[in-house]
């Protein structure tokens, strides 16, 4: 007996050493964007970027184990203090937090696009437990549809001058992280470098084959190549929807026509209209870096269309070269000032008030 009751003292002592382990998909764990719960296993699985999870735990230690089929840098913050984690390879342990022992609210973001891999989130562990999240929620979603804009490209670079790398991409210093939070909305970014409404940054034709209207339907962004489709509304419905694409279509030549590019933008918006109806606005917002896609917006936006928007990014919008991240994209302040243009367009179509 003396055995067993030594047995169990030092399994109870383990376990609160240790705490407890919560799968991704625990109910106690919010998640937010597009993702897979696979609910046999636990696991969440996605690969757009800003998909964030949100929870809170009482202890002192928190990891996660997660596998990822490529390289991907996740934002992690700890009571609104943030830090930065990498996830690599299969069955990975990552250290989240170490610090005192209490209450945390947790908000665990990825900051990297599609094409760095799938991220596959298996659990969490700490060394104390997740609590129910008394807070409330968010009344406010925003969906953003673009390109390496929106999906924050080099907003952490230094400099105009510096090539893209996976260690500087941040979403959450892009326009439409700054907007979102600025509104206290949820969010999901439908972003892909490079991509544009009928035609993709470099193609040698005036139309490409896979644009972001192919691309908007899918569950994950890179991972499958469409092979799964979003169920739109499955977990969120939302109040607005902003697509700012076009630069890529106009950056380099052959142009598209008017014809080409209202036809793809017309198309995109009627997908948008089949997942939330005509009553969701659409905002149209469009770059005047190169023209002629301020005028094709334009007239799109003030089509027969029902419930869309117009808005303009100018070139004067940030300062160059102080302002600019890799590959010449906007740095952190200059994507703070794409927000800030925004934000009025937000608050009239809304009703949303400005602080």
């Amino acid at each position: 007996m003396k055995r067993v009751f030594t047995a169990v003292v030092a399994l109870l002592a383990w376990a609160c050493a240790f705490g407890a382990t919560y799968p991704a998909n625990s109910p106690l764990v919010r998640w937010v964007g597009r993702y897979e719960a696979v609910a046999d296993k636990g696991d969440v699985r996605f690969d757009w970027s800003g998909t964030y999870a949100d929870f809170v735990f009482t202890g002192s230690r928190l990891e996660m184990k997660v596998s990822d089929s490529g390289k991907n840098y996740f934002n992690i913050f700890v009571d609104g203090v943030r830090s930065v984690v990498r996830t690599e390879g299969e069955q990975q342990t990552v250290l989240l937090f170490e610090g005192p022992h209490a209450t945390h609210r947790v908000r665990l973001q990825r900051r990297t696009e599609g094409f760095n891999g799938l991220t596959t989130l298996h659990s969490f562990t700490t060394d104390g437990t997740l609590v129910a999240d008394t807070a409330p929620r968010p009344t406010r979603h925003i969906e953003f549809i673009g390109d390496s804009l929106t999906a924050g490209y080099g907003t952490d670079s230094a400099s105009g001058d510096e090539p893209y790398t996976a260690e500087t991409q941040n979403c959450d210093f892009a326009y439409g992280c700054y907007v979102a939070r600025y509104f206290g909305a949820d969010y999901n970014l439908v972003a892909h470098s490079g991509q544009g409404m009928v035609r993709n940054y470099g193609d040698p034709n005036p139309t490409s084959d896979y644009t972001m209207i192919d691309r908007y339907d899918q569950l994950f962004d890179e991972a499958d190549k469409g092979a799964q489709k979003w169920t739109f509304g499955s977990t969120y419905t939302p109040d607005l929807v902003v697509i700012f694409l076009g630069t890529n279509d106009f950056s380099t030549k052959p142009w598209p026509s008017f014809e080409q590019f209202s036809e793809g933008y017309k198309a995109l918006i009627a997908k948008v209209r089949g997942a939330y109806g005509e009553s969701v606005p659409i905002l149209c917002v469009s770059s005047y870096v190169f023209e002629p896609t301020f005028d094709y917006v334009w007239r799109i936006s003030h089509s027969d269309e029902p419930n869309l928007h117009f808005a303009c990014v100018l070139p004067e919008s940030f300062a160059r070269p102080s302002e600019l991240g890799a590959s010449e994209h906007p740095n952190r302040v200059g994507q703070k000032k794409f927000a800030m243009l925004l934000i009025p367009y937000i608050s009239t179509i809304t009703g949303w008030s400005v602080e």
